[in-house]
């Protein structure tokens, strides 16, 4: 019986959850959230809270990770990470990038650095996984009943190439898996305005709210995240983004309509470089023009979302 619950606690969470937790009055005193997916959205799982200080205000911050997606505790519920993508047009273009160090570390405690770090499992974590599934379990079971009728050279044989084949199994999906984790984009230095001056930074250290430069790569890089575009446009190829095989054209934003807002399904075919695109050509801001212009004579863009939260991985997928 010790065993089949035990079993029964790697293959439900809703099991594990009745025999290993209890309801927490309330999300201070609670260590683990039970996180059930949208339906075709993953299994659901069980994930630890992340408790942490607000840099600034000193708050407590009551947040978790699900499929690389954090999820902040707000208003008496948990809601995804808020970007800035629904700024009006004219806050976007009086934007200056942040004017101090600590809006800056308070930016990185929120949204952490713009990285796409696939976590590679071990042999023994994996092979665990395989051992402890219900047919696995049951092949063995039957291997145990074969041995007390004393078919011992079967049995033995039988558990041998079971646990080879698990093992073979586990070794070519960590092959894939790295390479899948190489097939990543690599980071590069970057121009980005910060307290009212230009840096040259990471790719990896740029936080949504940024004003980066953006352009063509003479090495094939891909845009880090996604871009608004405020200065100078430029032709974006989207092949591995959406298919499209035509390179399509990026207009810089318009900042002439007062009050008009953001809207990213009508205005990302326009206006927004999409992470993990690549930029085929671009024309440098106008000198005559009052805006910003990088060192590099890169379009001037508002960083709106890095990481997994970017167009090329992200969907709504809890509830």
């Amino acid at each position: 019986l010790d065993i089949m619950a035990c079993l029964f606690c790697v293959w439900s969470v809703h099991v594990r959850c009745i025999l290993t937790c209890r309801k927490a009055s309330s999300v201070k005193d609670a260590t683990l959230v039970k996180v059930v997916p949208t339906p075709n959205n993953g299994f659901t799982e069980l994930v630890p809270l992340i408790k942490q200080k607000h840099y600034v205000t000193k708050e407590q911050l009551v947040s978790f990770l699900f499929q690389k997606t954090r999820y902040v505790y707000d208003d008496g519920q948990f809601r995804p990470l808020e970007f800035p993508t629904g700024l009006s047009y004219q806050e976007y273009h009086k934007w200056r990038g942040y004017p101090n160090d600590s809006l800056i570390e308070a930016a990185k405690q929120k949204y952490g650095k713009n990285k796409l770090d696939m976590t590679l499992p071990d042999f023994w974590t994996l092979f665990k996984e395989r051992a402890t599934a219900p047919f696995f379990v049951f092949q063995v079971f039957c291997v145990g009943l074969w041995m007390l009728d004393e078919y011992w050279y079967y049995s033995v044989f039988t558990l041998f190439m079971l646990v080879t084949f698990e093992a073979v199994l586990v070794k070519q999906q960590q092959r894939n898996l790295s390479q899948i984790r190489k097939m990543g984009a690599k980071p590069y230095p970057m121009h980005v305005y910060r307290a009212n001056r230009w840096h040259k930074m990471d790719s990896e250290a740029v936080l949504p709210g940024d004003i980066v430069s953006i352009g063509r790569s003479k090495d094939g890089n891909v845009a880090p995240c996604d871009i608004l575009l405020l200065r100078g446009p430029c032709i974006v190829d989207e092949s591995m983004l959406t298919g499209e095989s035509v390179p399509q054209m990026k207009e810089p934003l318009d900042d002439s309509t007062p009050g008009e807002i953001l809207d990213l399904q009508r205005d990302s075919r326009l206006h927004v470089i999409s992470g993990g695109t690549r930029i085929v050509q671009h024309t440098p801001p106008e000198k005559s023009g009052t805006g910003l212009r990088a060192p590099d004579n890169g379009c001037i863009g508002y960083v709106l979302r890095t990481g997994f939260n970017t167009s090329q991985v992200c969907s709504d997928s809890s509830e």
